[in-house]
């Protein structure tokens, strides 16, 4: 089977990983995640007749999961199904009897739903057991030792521009909110901000709850700071930082910053709005965590994006755009296919 990263990094064309045997399947997963996983189930779901990798799940084993194999398997096998897949490849990393416990219950569901799974594996210490072959000779029951290094897989990855972060541990450091002393005066600079945007909120003309003087300001400072970013100049002060949270509040605001990433600044924006994520109060974190989401999706590391939006999601369970970015993510359309003639990037800032 081939299997076309779902998520390319862009420009280039789809890097395609052709999977013959299991220590192609363990190879590729790494790459396809953005990330070496531990303790995490993975499900690939391929369509077509020469089956081809369509979506992409990812269960972190957790004590719930653990417990309760069949529900997490039932909803898997629910987004398969929805996916129109119908085959599955599924690889856990952990200790044999959690992943066990999980890979049964899901090669259980993915038959009474009509899947087939195509290989089940689970990985550990360097070694990879098949839940799928019984035989000695090629499947031992001390399993089989990988060599990832040596690997046609991760050589094509590498070659085509395809990384992967060390650990999902590693990413969320990466993105950790500062506390300590620093959260303080963080704390304090927003609480100046927000009513420095009630004030200029105060003038917004009938029912409009921003107004062309937030939209204006926002817009001049969001700009700004892109700008020096693109110069290697970060936001550090907290009254900057917690000022331009408030700004972003303002969807037309944030959307101006959107359509001002493409793949020349991707690298740009996400050293500034990541410094801008971790620095502003939670409630305030959700636009930047998307415009950082945009920015990693771009240059094609969806494992940031993801766990910029996991930290928007946290903050905001509802908000409109990472809903959005999180099915764009999923359905695996490189950032040129997310909508772009947005209103509120063609309009003027000024405008109604």
């Amino acid at each position: 089977m081939e299997a076309n990263r779902p998520n390319p990094t862009a420009p280039r064309t789809p890097a395609v990983l052709t999977l013959t045997t299991p220590a192609d399947i363990v190879a590729a997963v790494p790459y396809l995640l953005g990330y070496h996983p531990n303790d995490t189930l993975v499900v690939l779901g391929l369509r077509g007749a020469t089956p081809r990798l369509h979506t992409l799940f990812r269960c972190d084993l957790g004590e719930h999961i653990t417990a309760h194999p069949a529900e997490a398997a039932r909803h898997l096998v629910t987004g398969l199904r929805a996916d129109d897949c119908g085959t599955a490849l599924i690889v856990g990393y952990g200790p044999a009897a959690d992943i066990t416990r999980c890979v049964d219950a899901l090669r259980r569901c993915a038959a009474e739903a009509g899947i087939a799974v195509g290989e089940a594996l689970r990985v550990a210490d360097g070694r990879y057991w098949s839940y799928v072959c019984d035989s000695p000779a090629c499947c031992p029951a001390e399993g089989v030792a990988l060599d990832l290094a040596a690997s046609a897989v991760s050589a094509t990855a590498v070659a085509n521009g395809l990384s992967a972060w060390q650990s999902l541990n590693r990413i969320r450091a990466y993105l950790a909110p500062v506390e300590g002393a620093a959260r303080a005066p963080m704390r304090a600079a927003t609480r100046r901000a927000e009513r420095r945007g009630r004030r200029l909120r105060a003038a917004a003309p009938g029912r409009d709850s921003f107004g062309p003087r937030f939209r204006v300001q926002g817009a001049r400072v969001v700009r700004t700071a892109i700008a020096a970013a693109l110069r290697g100049d970060l936001p550090r002060a907290p009254d900057h930082l917690a000022w331009l949270g408030v700004l972003l509040t303002c969807v037309r605001v944030r959307d101006d910053a959107w359509v001002r990433i493409d793949p020349g600044t991707a690298d740009a924006h996400v050293r500034l709005w990541r410094e801008v994520l971790r620095h502003v109060e939670p409630g305030y974190r959700p636009a930047p965590g998307c415009l950082l989401a945009v920015a990693a999706w771009t240059r094609g590391d969806i494992a940031l994006a993801d766990a910029a939006l996991d930290l928007v999601r946290a903050a905001d369970p509802g908000y409109p755009l990472a809903d959005l970015l999180c099915q764009a993510l999923r359905a695996g359309l490189p950032w040129q296919g997310f909508p772009a003639e947005r209103l509120d990037a063609v309009r003027p800032l000024d405008s109604p």
